[in-house]
């Protein structure tokens, strides 16, 4: 029975990384129905940000109890990724970049000799599936002016696959404001197209973990 960690970063009622994030789950559920997920929205329970005890915590034992509940919280956030047969994250881009959400509980959660690896050629979670889903506002794929500004993909994929090590896929939709903002036509359609584009690729992408995880 394999287990889901599912976190949503976004704060928005109008979500489209949450749209997508939901469409894997029930994809994930209907193929794999006694496999579990451990569910964490950012946006309505935010992890802390590492303050200067949480830090310490990472050098050294805990001394107050400040730093005790700073230890409490890494051991809690690293034992439920560790826990993790599959990772799926969704995350819009704000201010070209992840929600400050989304990298706090990577900074709470990435350990060093935990989950973050000593030696590169160790990975604790080398090799699990992981997913990024990313909605972007506008277009910032290769061949976009704009595609150095970018912050999202770029940084998910030296983290979840590079160091980490994780089987990483990363489904990205765009123009997602043009159904709210655009006047033209073509516009518009640009946005339903990129999403029904990354709606089959979730579904898709869903399928093949959740096979992946019952035939293990």
């Amino acid at each position: 029975m394999a287990k889901l960690l599912h976190i949503d970063s976004s704060s928005s009622v109008h979500s489209v990384s949450r749209k997508l994030a939901a469409e894997f789950r029930a994809v994930w559920e209907k193929e794999h129905p006694e496999g579990t997920v451990a569910y964490r929205d950012l946006a309505a329970d935010p992890v802390p940000h590492p303050d200067h005890d949480a830090v310490l915590t990472l050098m050294s034992p805990p001394r107050t109890e400040r730093q005790q509940a700073a230890a409490t919280l890494h051991e809690e956030l690293v034992a439920e990724l560790l826990a993790a047969d599959a990772l799926l994250i969704s995350a819009p881009m704000y201010n070209w970049t992840i929600p400050s959400t989304l990298k706090a509980w990577l900074d709470q959660s990435l350990v060093l000799g935990r989950t973050l690896p000593f030696d590169p050629s160790h990975q604790p979670l080398g090799g699990r599936p992981a997913t990024v889903l990313l909605a972007y506002g506008g277009s910032y794929g290769a061949d976009s002016p704009d595609a150095d500004m970018d912050h999202c993909a770029p940084y998910l994929r030296t983290v979840l696959g590079k160091v980490l090590g994780y089987e990483l896929e990363l489904i990205t939709v765009e123009h997602t404001l043009a159904a709210f903002t655009a006047k033209d036509p073509a516009e518009q359609a640009k946005g339903f197209a990129s999403l029904r584009s990354a709606e089959a690729a979730v579904a898709e992408r869903a399928q093949r973990v959740a096979e992946s995880l019952v035939q293990a």
